[in-house]
């Protein structure tokens, strides 16, 4: 497997637990509560970093850059 694809499934899995965590604060009808927009946060810069890396990942792949 690539390394763009590597990155990009670990994106999608993120983008699934992000999902997941609104899911579970509308269901426990918690939206808003302190720990659960810790969480969401932290998941969230995650996917940011996730994304860069998939940018770079295809640039480095397709001799951009």
């Amino acid at each position: 497997m690539e390394d763009s694809e590597i990155v990009k499934r670990d994106h999608q899995r993120n983008k699934s637990e992000i999902v997941k965590l609104v899911k579970e604060m509308f269901s426990q009808q918690r939206w808003g509560d302190e720990e659960y927009k810790k969480k969401l946060q932290e998941l969230v810069v995650k996917d940011e970093e996730l994304v860069k890396d998939v940018i770079k990942k295809i640039k480095l792949e397709r001799g951009f850059d």
